[in-house]
Parts: C-alpha cells; structure tokens; sequence
C-alpha cells in the first residue's frame, strides 16, 4: 500500500455560556474533519495485494463480536475565557477504541466503539472506514469506502456507530481514519493502519483455518471466492482415499494408523466447486476440522 497523504485543516468552534466552558461545534469544522479523516483514510492503489497475517482471533467484551482494530488517542480540550479569568489549564483527554466485525440481515457490519474515556469527553467524532475485498490472496483489490460514522456532542463509552456493506464470500482487510475534535476544536486525526486479511463466507463466518504439518499444505490460502456451484459433486471412494493415502506416504513418508483415523481428506477446492481427486487439491485434516470447513462451504 502507498502511503496516505494528510492535508492542512483549520478548524473553528464558538463559544457558549458566557460563564462556562461549554461549546458547540459548527457544520464547517465536522465537515472539515470529515474531509481530513477521509484523505488520511484512502489508499491510493487499490490495485496493491492485500498482506497477509494473523487471522481474527480477540472478542469483542461486549457481545463476542470479533475485534478487527482498535487504538488509542489524546485530545487536547483548550479552555476559553469565560470573561473572568484570561486563561485557564489545557485538559487532555485519552481515548481508546476499537473496530468490531458481524453479520447483520445480509450485510457486514463495521461497529465503532470507545472504550475509555480520561479526561473531558470529546466534541465530535469521525471515523472513515476503507473495506477492501479480493477474490483471492493474490488480488485484485477493490476498495470500498464505506459511510463516515460521526457523532457530535454526547460522546460517551460503548457503541459509538456503525457502517456496513452488502455480505459476501471474500477475502477482506480494513484501513481508515479515526479524528476527534477537543471542546476547543483542537484535532487529533490517526490512521487506521490496514488489518491482516480475513476470508469470510456470506453469512460472516470466518474461514476456519487449518495447515497440515506434515505436508505443509494450507486449506486456505488457494481459496478463490468465485468459484462456480456444480449441479452435482463428483465421486470420492474409499479406493480414492487408498490411492491418496499410498501417493501421500511415497511423498511425505508414512504415517501412523492413529494419524490416518484421526482424519478426512479434504479438497481444497471442494468437489461440488470444480475441485477434482488430483493429489495437489488433497490434503489430510483433522476430522473435528474438516467437518467445520465443509460448514463453512455449506455457505459459500
């Protein structure tokens, strides 16, 4: 990915309560941190392969929902003169949140969340969100850029918003911006940097991933997530297992009898999505494993 290019911004708020610190914030200055958090958030090659890394692994501690991102910033909330004193301290306040992933009705949903807030909270909130899909590991990438999620005045800890797109079976990886504005109009914009790469099917569910460590092989990796449903799934035998069991051992060496009946063998691609009984789209899994792959092909 290149990197994201950040342009100047002025902002301006307007003080309320002749005897306090409250303050508003106007249209110009949450548009105009609508417009940096959206240029800090583009990535300007939506041709550049995604990189892989670790898959979804933390939970969401309000409803299990996984946590794609998260991070942690500090706002700067200059007091103003209340036309009594001429300058009081400078408050900060340090924020920490996170991105969370589900799938609602059809739709995958990006859940922006506070987690903390230390100090006075915030003006106003905007936080841009890239999806970025491919249909396989090796590209081609498409960027989305989904709806901001903006909030002004009440920000509080838990579910600030979200923003989704229509669901389907894809690779994905999430970058963007987060920018909050201090009780002065005091900025403070971060990127997103972009997430490792999921692979979900349409109805959300992660790949479950699975390396066999004898061979090697990955079950995921030569996914392709536009592979075509065949009207009927060709034949596998248990002579089709001997044969792969025997070309298995010539080439990997021989394994137990515990290690073969302990597992199924498992098409990479599967069967009933053009996948042939080749050797190189065989690979032995666990048996507790391959059954939750086949749920997950169930909705492909």
């Amino acid at each position: 990915m290149k990197k994201w290019k950040v342009i100047g911004l002025i902002f301006g708020l307007f003080l309320v309560n002749l005897l306090g610190y409250s303050t508003i914030v106007s249209a110009d200055t949450t548009q105009s941190l609508n417009q940096i958090v959206s240029t800090e958030s583009r990535i300007s090659d939506n041709n550049t392969q995604l990189t892989n890394a670790d898959k979804l692994s933390r939970s969401n501690p309000e409803n299990g929902q996984p946590i794609i991102a998260s991070g942690k910033q500090v706002v700067l909330n200059n007091s103003h003169s209340n036309g009594i004193s001429s300058r009081a301290e400078v408050p900060v306040t340090n924020i920490t949140w996170h991105l969370s992933e589900e799938y609602i009705s059809g739709k995958f949903r990006v859940n922006f969340w506070i987690d903390s807030i230390e100090g006075v909270p915030p003006a106003a909130v905007d936080v841009q969100i890239e999806f970025n899909t491919e249909p396989t590991l090796a590209g081609p990438v498409n960027a989305n850029t989904l709806a901001p999620i903006s909030k002004i005045g009440g920000l509080q800890t838990g579910l600030l918003g979200f923003t989704e797109l229509p669901a389907k079976t894809t690779f994905f990886n999430v970058a963007g911006a987060v920018g909050f504005i201090g009780v002065n109009g005091a900025a403070n914009v971060k990127p997103i940097p972009p997430t490792a790469i999921y692979l979900q099917n349409k109805i959300g569910q992660n790949f479950p991933e699975y390396v066999d460590p004898v061979s090697k092989k990955d079950a995921e990796t030569p996914i392709n997530t536009t592979w075509t449903k065949l009207s009927k799934s060709p034949s596998w035998s248990s002579k089709d297992r001997y044969i792969y069991i025997k070309t298995f051992s010539e080439t990997y060496g021989n394994q137990s009898a515990d290690f073969w009946s302990s597992r199924e063998v498992h098409h990479i691609r599967p069967r009933v999505y053009g996948g042939t009984n080749d050797f190189n789209n065989l690979m032995p899994v666990l048996t507790p494993n391959h059954r939750l792959i086949t749920a997950w092909f169930n909705n492909y």
